[in-house]
């Protein structure tokens, strides 16, 4: 038997009143106010329970930097995009998240002390420009290795590339801050401090569009550094990643004043610029530059039509549209016979027929005689009008990724490349190392690894091709150049024979979802889609006794993933997509994934879908889905075949649907549980629809959401479970970099709407749920954590303990298990008991003792041994054994006034756990005996299966409830 005693004590006022309770803020605590009089004060706050995460780790997520310990080759350090910074002392065995809760946790770089491995900065704000990287709030520190941080400053900067500390004057540091992503802002450029980070200064500034993504310092004199600025604007629409603003910069007195560098490098429409320096004084400057510049492409001249001789025939290969022959009325694949009296069976009898024409009135009309499908045809043409042509039009292209280098200081730069490098698109890499033992050994980071060992004249092709693609991070050890280390959207490798073979970490849990679902296997099962790795589904818990295992994951889909939606009524069946619309329906038992993506009819235009289309199963019937594009297709026969239910239901702006990402799309849709006819539909450029006669008319609601600026991205709408006229839509000012949340509630089915966010942080609001058991308990999913209201939205407070400062992309409520399951972008699945949470009533909490009903146990056979596996997996965190008893006192009472029994079905007592006297809400974990093993205490050791009765027993008053504890086999399934 085990017991867990949780005493609580943040201050509230106990409500007295059954139907609920209202927050209000009170200094720093929050107060439950009584609406009625006589209300008592108690210590104690609403326990939420802690969060456990399931992973998965086994394909990693993206990075974005890494840090190797000088003198320590077994340490490193691993900087995610959105998941926080991890750090190994045994060359990665195992990890540890030192940033984890901080005001996010979203990193662009990170930078060691080359003195004082305890000192450690980390700049926060991803610089790939990503559509998921997430915002800074500034440069932290830590000076005790991890243990603690403290925010340095620049919060404003957003976005920071890169961080150099001057190994002569290690408080002397350079950040480079690109600034916001989707609009201007000042606080962008070069800054220093010389006061380890009590002071900053903006030493080199362009202008509020063009911030610095790159600078390096001269190792052997710190007064010389090169920078490289960088011009760029993403829009929900539109990404331009590349200006005239974009730039190599050079100072020679420690960042005081600073000359843009000229000699030989390009001008003009540059993109993300990344450089490396070898050596000192001068050294050798190194430099990858996008060079968005257009140059025309050649083309083969016009011409009205094109032939080849084909097995003695000559063949139409090519008619041009607008031009004579096609007027003439030849098509492709037409077999030109005789044109006049020549045979047309020779290149010389073709040059004689179709010589220069002589126009004018006197030309002579020619018969053209030719096959069509094995059917002789014949045209009468006059020649000149026969050969007739349009114009063509010049082409332009870009000129691609080049090569610079510079050995005099950056006076002067020589293109070093032949053909163009670097991947697309440019905007997401600009990384280029050098070997420290080798100046001639280039690695450049794309969506492959490319290395050159001529100082960038040639590249091999693609060094890691057995990991995943798309490279961020990338450092070379000084003491072995055998041994890389590279980080990728699929997480981080490491290689000890310079490429040639990589060993993938399969133990940094850091996968970014985009959505989640669930089943209703026994134990349910999780889904989600993620960026770059794919869709996932796996276990919620695991009868290995380890935990949630690598191998229990599988895959359902490839490319970016997105909607996860298993069939509630068959866990076989699973509906994914990956990017922009490519939606497919999964059998599990099979294998068989089917293609289900609307096409147009004829005579339709094309649709547009979002990065993240919304695919929503009927609540009536389980054979009807609803998938949004910029159109509403519904399917009665789960997606073989789509019926278009509405216009488009966009704005359809010019300037946006003008724009290189598709845009006017529908992000969200919410089919009622109450009705079948009614459904709400939300876009990316701000519109709410609300349909209630089964999609024959929409009602466009916007103007109806005080406060919220106008076309806005609508990222959630829901409608209740337990009102007919209640629903929810939640707004994002992310792509404006406007991170106030804007939450709304109706209670009169769309006519009017209310903004519920007190209580919550200066974040976007990803996602609403609602309860299915208590109609006032509300979870919300943000882009800086969790929270849950327990009166229906009026006021918020953070939900349950240990979740990471993280992006809530997505909740599902499981509706039997009571748990709720967060998708994050960046730290994977995360699960949260709330069988408590929803039992927090106002009369549960006015009682002078209360013992909440206890949630049904399932037992797994237990499995798997790990006495030989070695230490460096990672496993995802099953449930605790037993069950959870909890009870609620009012107030202190004596230690023997308070009793907690349990009892059999047959009236014996088989426990009697500690029950602690004091006010506050209790848990008291029983486990029935047993004991542990290497993870701890065998869950359900002791629990056999059958009914329990729990008896609370206060003052010789007496509360019961019951239990069952059932055993199951999830092979069976």
């Amino acid at each position: 038997m085990s017991v867990q005693n949780h005493r609580l004590v943040i201050p509230f006022l106990v409500a007295a009143s059954v139907s609920g309770f209202s927050w209000a803020q009170d200094s720093a605590t929050e107060a439950l106010e009584s609406p009625s009089p006589g209300e008592e004060q108690a210590s104690e706050a609403l326990p939420t329970g802690a969060w456990r995460e399931i992973g998965p780790a086994v394909f990693g997520g993206r990075i974005v930097d890494v840090a190797l310990y000088p003198g320590d080759r077994s340490s490193m350090l691993a900087a995610s995009g959105s998941g926080g910074l991890w750090r190994t002392r045994n060359n990665g065995v195992t990890w540890e998240c030192i940033f984890e809760s901080e005001g996010t946790i979203s990193i662009g770089d990170v930078a060691l002390d080359p003195t004082d491995e305890n000192v450690i900065w980390v700049g926060t704000g991803e610089a790939n420009n990503q559509r998921s990287s997430y915002w800074g709030d500034g440069i932290y520190k830590t000076t005790d290795g991890g243990e603690s941080w403290a925010l340095m400053g620049l919060p404003d900067s957003h976005h920071i590339g890169r961080i150099v500390i001057d190994p002569r004057d290690t408080d002397r540091v350079f950040v480079a801050a690109l600034g916001n992503l989707y609009s201007s802002n000042v606080e962008r450029g070069l800054y220093r401090t010389t006061d380890g980070g009590e002071t900053w200064e903006l030493v080199l500034q362009i202008n509020e569009d063009v911030g610095v993504a790159d600078v390096v310092i001269d190792p052997g004199d710190s007064s010389v550094l090169y920078a490289a600025s960088y011009e760029r604007r993403r829009r929900a629409w539109d990404f331009d990643g590349s200006g005239p603003g974009s730039g190599i910069h050079k100072s020679e007195d420690g960042g005081d004043t600073w000359t843009r560098l000229a000699g030989g490098l390009p001008d003009g429409d540059l993109g993300r610029i990344g450089i490396a320096l070898h050596g000192s004084g001068p050294g050798t400057l190194y430099a990858t530059v996008p060079n968005m510049n257009q140059v025309e492409i050649e083309q083969d001249p016009a011409v009205s039509f094109r032939t080849r001789f084909r097995k003695g025939e000559l063949e139409v290969r090519e008619v041009q549209k607008g031009g004579g022959a096609e007027e003439s009325g030849l098509k492709r694949g037409d077999v030109l016979m005789r044109l006049g009296d020549v045979d047309l069976n020779s290149v010389w009898s073709v040059a004689q027929a179709f010589g220069a024409p002589s126009g004018g009135e006197d030309e002579k009309t020619l018969t053209l005689e030719f096959t069509r499908d094995d059917e002789s045809k014949s045209v009468k043409v006059k020649l000149s009008e026969l050969m007739r042509f349009v114009p063509i039009k010049p082409r332009y292209r870009e000129i691609g990724g080049q090569i610079y280098r510079s050995t005099d200081g950056g006076q002067s730069f020589e293109k070093r490349n032949k053909k163009s490098v670097a991947g697309s698109p440019p905007y997401y890499y600009g990384q280029i190392r050098v070997d420290p033992n080798d100046v001639e050994r280039l690695y450049l980071l794309s969506v492959p690894v490319m290395t050159s060992s001529d100082g960038g004249e040639n590249w091999s092709g693609n060094i890691a091709g057995s990991v995943h693609v798309d490279h961020h991070a990338f450092a070379i050890d000084p003491e072995d150049s055998r041994r890389l280390i590279l980080g990728n959207d699929g997480g981080l490798h490491q290689s000890y024979d310079q490429g040639e073979t990589w060993f993938h970490y399969e133990n940094l849990p850091l996968a970014q979802f985009y959505a989640v679902g669930v089943d209703m296997a026994e134990p349910y099962n999780v889904y989600g889609g993620t960026q770059d790795n794919g869709t996932w589904g796996g276990p919620s818990r695991s009868a290995q006794r380890g935990g949630i295992l690598g191998h229990e994951w599988y895959s359902v889909g490839g490319g970016d993933g997105f909607y996860a939606v298993p069939d509630p009524r068959d866990p076989n069946t699973v509906y994914g997509e990956s990017q922009f619309g490519a939606v497919f329906r999964k059998d599990l038992a099979t294998g068989a994934s089917k293609s289900i993506r609307p096409r147009p009819r004829e005579g339709e235009g094309r649709y547009r879908f979002n990065w993240n289309s919304p695919i929503v199963i009927s609540h009536h019937n389980h054979e009807i889905v609803y998938f949004g594009g910029n159109r509403l297709f519904k399917s009665f026969n789960r997606g073989d075949d789509w019926h278009v239910r509405s216009e488009d239901l966009s704005t359809q702006d010019e300037a946006k649907l003008a724009g290189n990402v598709p845009h006017c799309t529908i992000t969200t849709v919410a089919e009622s549980p109450f009705d079948p006819n009614k459904v709400l539909v939300g876009t990316d450029d701000g519109l709410v629809h609300l349909t209630a006669d089964g999609c024959l008319t929409f009602t466009n609601l916007a103007g109806r959401f005080p406060g919220v600026p106008s076309g806005w991205w609508v990222n959630r709408v829901e409608f209740s479970a337990h009102d007919a006229q209640r629903a929810w839509v939640v707004f994002s000012g992310y792509r404006e970099d406007d991170f106030r949340p804007f939450v709304y509630t109706t209670g009169d089915g769309g006519t009017s709407w209310k903004l519920i966010t007190r209580g919550l942080h200066q974040a976007p609001v990803n996602v609403i749920r609602e309860d299915p058991v208590n109609p006032d308990l509300l979870y919300l999913g943000t882009e800086l954590g969790a929270f849950y209201s327990l009166n229906a939205g009026e006021d918020w407070l953070p939900l349950g303990e240990g979740l990471p400062t993280i992006p809530v992309y997505d909740l599902a409520v499981h509706p039997r298990d009571g748990e709720v399951v967060a998708g994050t972008h960046g730290r994977g699945f995360w699960v949260l008991n709330v069988s408590l949470l929803r039992q927090l009533t106002g009369e549960a909490l006015s009682s002078r003792a209360h013992l909440f009903n206890v949630q049904d146990s399932v037992r797994l056979p237990s499995r798997g041994n790990f006495a030989w596996s070695g230490d460096g997996g990672w496993a995802g965190k099953n449930p605790p054994g037993g069950v959870s008893i909890h009870y609620r006192l009012a107030q202190d009472e004596l230690e023997k006034a308070v009793k907690l029994e349990i009892f059999n079905s047959r009236g014996e007592s088989v426990g009697s756990p500690k029950a602690p006297s004091e006010a506050g809400i209790h848990s008291v974990r029983w486990t029935g005996g047993g004991s542990g093993g290497r993870f701890g205490s065998r869950r359900s050791s002791g629990l056999s299966p059958g009914e329990y009765r729990a008896v609370l027993g206060v003052n010789k008053e007496e509360y019961e409830t019951w239990f069952e504890v059932r055993s199951i086999n999830p092979r069976e399934k």
